[in-house]
């Protein structure tokens, strides 16, 4: 059996990365494949995350930016989800693996600079699952690792935020 899933929330950044980003929105999507019963599901997700920027010391915004800038991250996990107990109010747990793009574009008054860079990252978390008919709601947070090199604005070995997400699964 295969499903589909659409939501979308709010994602608080945590650790070193709470230094740089103020809590930003996320979206997701995902497939997910039942290969039997009593198995864990394979997940298959596409994510994204956007936080804006907090100032930058020694850096003048642009005339006329709102904001210091902003980061988005694109990432792509597989892993698996297994709920916990059957019945029409399920809670899950999952973890998952992928690949992560990072995105930062400061506006500063001597001009924007766009950085990118492609990274491996983790991902987990729990959450609840209720069957309305043919269809399910769900709220789910995760913990997202997102393993950096050296440098950007973020200057430690990994970015790490919170994603809280409400959604529906077909």
């Amino acid at each position: 059996m295969v499903r589909v899933g659409f939501g979308g929330g709010v994602t608080v950044p945590v650790a070193d990365a709470r230094d740089a980003f103020k809590d930003g929105v996320n979206g997701t999507g995902f497939v997910l494949v039942h290969l039997t019963q009593g198995l864990p599901a394979l997940r298959f997700a596409f994510s994204y995350d956007r936080f804006k920027l907090k100032p930058i010391s020694g850096v003048t915004p642009a005339t006329g930016e709102d904001e210091a800038g902003h980061s988005q991250v694109l990432g792509g996990t597989a892993g698996i989800k297994l709920h916990l107990v059957p019945g029409p109010v399920r809670p899950f747990v999952m973890a998952g693996l992928g690949a992560f793009n990072v995105r930062e574009l400061v506006n500063a008054a001597s001009g924007s600079t766009t950085t990118s860079q492609t990274n491996f990252g983790v991902d987990g978390g729990a959450g609840v699952e209720i069957k309305i008919g043919r269809i399910a709601a769900f709220a789910e947070g995760r913990i997202q690792n997102v393993y950096t090199k050296s440098g950007g604005l973020v200057n430690k070995n990994s970015i790490q935020s919170i994603p809280v997400t409400f959604g529906l699964l077909f």
